[in-house]
């Protein structure tokens, strides 16, 4: 996720926000410098006493409720990573409260590393359409085989945790006070990964999001058409402007709605990922760190 610091930022965003939508803004572009010439006529049919107002009214409502929808996906998405790191902390500090000191080391160790690599599965499934994990960073499947799971998805791993409260049981290391204990902590794991899953297979309907493409390039169009029948150059250069900036916040709205894929506006999960395994195996181990990559830019930055 781009978290702008400064004006090279916000240039950044920019100009990757222009270069994706070039095409959308060529056409917008290539309509306007088509109707220069028969503006007069133009005008004359397509815009009758009030019409601009009155459309402009509807889209600043189906933009606002569009803007309104989509934040509260993404607000709704935080919220539940955070809970996602609140669990994590109370699976760690109920395992430590819970196990016997004579416990091995290895079992306490085991559950700690299956939590870690729940976490790491869902950050994977978020990031596609149909929920399959793929493409697992290498320090997660060396994470992932010595546990058993040289495939793990997020069901594996929480089958494999309910399996190991079960073992742990039947060693008498838990008595079913300390299982429901370990239970309702992995049952809000469970409810806050259903919500995200249901954010990323539940989008917004296709036909609001068509109908507001629609009315955002019908109104811009106008707007610029009114503009340009002011008789003025920079009246029609101010229209233009106005119509490719509308299009522009029309399409900024649908990249909030998914808070998980396009790393610009998505949450930041690697970066709570790499928390969550600092807070249970410690900021040595490699999942915590930075990829090379980064921590050569952030010395670069501190540098200069």
């Amino acid at each position: 996720m781009i978290q702008p610091r400064g004006p090279k930022d916000y240039a950044r965003l920019v100009g990757w926000l222009l270069w994706h939508e070039r095409w959308g803004l060529l056409l917008a572009s290539l309509l306007c410098l088509i109707s220069l010439p028969a503006n007069a006529t133009i005008t004359a049919t397509l815009l009758p006493r009030d019409l601009v107002q009155v459309l402009g009214i509807l889209l600043a409502f189906f933009l606002g409720f569009r803007y309104s929808q989509a934040y509260n996906r993404w607000w709704e998405a935080r919220i539940l990573w955070g809970q996602l790191v609140n669990q994590s902390r109370n699976w760690r500090d109920v395992l430590t409260a819970v196990l016997p000191s004579d416990v091995p080391v290895v079992w306490k160790t085991r559950m700690l590393k299956l939590e870690v690599l729940l976490i790491w599965c869902v950050n994977s499934s978020l990031r596609t359409g149909d929920g399959l994990v793929v493409q697992l960073p290498e320090d997660v499947i060396n994470l992932a085989r010595p546990l058993g799971l040289p495939q793990p998805t997020v069901q594996a791993v929480m089958q494999e945790m309910a399996s190991q409260q079960r073992r742990l049981q039947d060693q008498r290391w838990l008595n079913s006070l300390d299982r429901s204990e370990l239970g309702r902590v992995q049952q809000a794991l469970t409810n806050a990964i259903g919500g995200l899953e249901r954010i990323r297979s539940q989008p917004l309907p296709v036909s609001s999001t068509f109908c507001i493409q629609v009315l955002t390039w019908v109104y811009g169009y106008l707007v610029f058409l009114k503009l340009d029948a002011m008789g003025a150059v920079n009246a029609a250069v101010v229209g233009w402007l106005a119509f490719l900036t509308l299009l522009m916040a029309e399409r900024i709205g649908t990249f909030l709605e998914n808070p998980f894929i396009d790393q610009r506006f998505a949450l930041p999960l690697d970066r709570i990922s790499r928390l969550i395994t600092a807070n249970l195996l410690g900021a040595d181990h490699p999942l915590a760190q930075l990829p090379l990559e980064q921590r050569q830019r952030r010395s670069d930055l501190m540098v200069t």
